[in-house]
């Protein structure tokens, strides 16, 4: 095993400890930050100083390499990795989207961001913070739905057949009539039954089945207003058409399932 030399200069409100260990640096520092190791470049990440997350928060990592000298950067929670951007900026849930934590359990989580280089040098910053249980959405919402989209409501901007929605304390999951497809979307309630579409929800990379399938970079909210009626969903755009023809699949009667 290599020796270390350690020097421990402790400030006001946090230490470092500059370890020699085969030329890697180690960052160390209290509160929310847990650590950072790199070789020669650093890495930020937007939430090493938040300890209590909001319902949705954008996560950044921020690599010092220009964006030619970096091949990938991940983003983890609790240790799986849940995102991967190639691009700058390296933002979690596509450019201006958000992390919504609806679907973490409520309590303490641990964030990390790994940045890659192209020479194969890694970085990584990890910190913790908890999360809220998510607010459930009105109880005559709640559940699984169906409408049948015809050729003509599509007017080629989605397929047609049987969409199945499910809404709950997470978001509004839709599936398209292969169910291979589709989205998972964070959704906003307001009074006088109306909703407001927002960004997509990713819980795994890429993930076919979720995000917004109309609208990723950048989202745009979409306004609806509700009504139920027996087993009868009605969904009406109150707003602007936005979002690459989502209100052609949203906006009109579903059933419940």
């Amino acid at each position: 095993m290599a020796s270390a030399r350690a020097v421990i200069r402790p400030p006001a409100d946090r230490w470092v400890v500059f370890a020699a260990l085969s030329g890697a640096v180690a960052v160390a520092a209290t509160g929310s930050a847990i650590a950072s190791r790199t070789t020669n470049f650093t890495l930020s990440s937007t939430l090493s100083h938040t300890r209590v997350l909001p319902h949705r928060i954008h996560w950044l990592g921020r690599p010092s390499l220009p964006p030619s000298k970096v091949r990938e950067v991940d983003f983890l929670i609790d240790g799986r990795r849940s995102w991967i951007e190639h691009h700058a900026p390296y933002s979690y849930g596509y450019d201006g989207n958000y992390l919504v934590t609806s679907w973490l359990g409520p309590g303490l989580h641990r964030f990390t961001v790994v940045a890659v280089a192209t020479s194969g040098r890694r970085a990584t910053v990890s910190s913790r913070a908890r999360t809220a249980s998510p607010k459930a959405p009105p109880a005559a919402l709640a559940g699984t739905w169906q409408r049948r989209l015809s050729s003509a409501e599509a007017r080629g901007s989605a397929p047609t057949g049987i969409w199945t929605l499910t809404i709950n304390s997470v978001g509004w999951r839709i599936l398209d009539p292969t169910r291979r497809r589709g989205a998972l979307i964070d959704v906003a309630y307001f009074p006088r039954a109306a909703i407001e579409a927002r960004g997509g929800i990713a819980t795994r990379d890429h993930d076919p089945r979720e995000n917004n399938l109309w609208c990723d970079e950048s989202f745009e909210p979409v306004r609806y207003r509700w009504h139920v009626s027996g087993n009868r969903l009605s969904l009406a755009l109150a707003g602007a058409r936005r979002c690459d023809g989502q209100s052609r699949v949203w906006a009109g009667d579903w059933t419940r399932h």
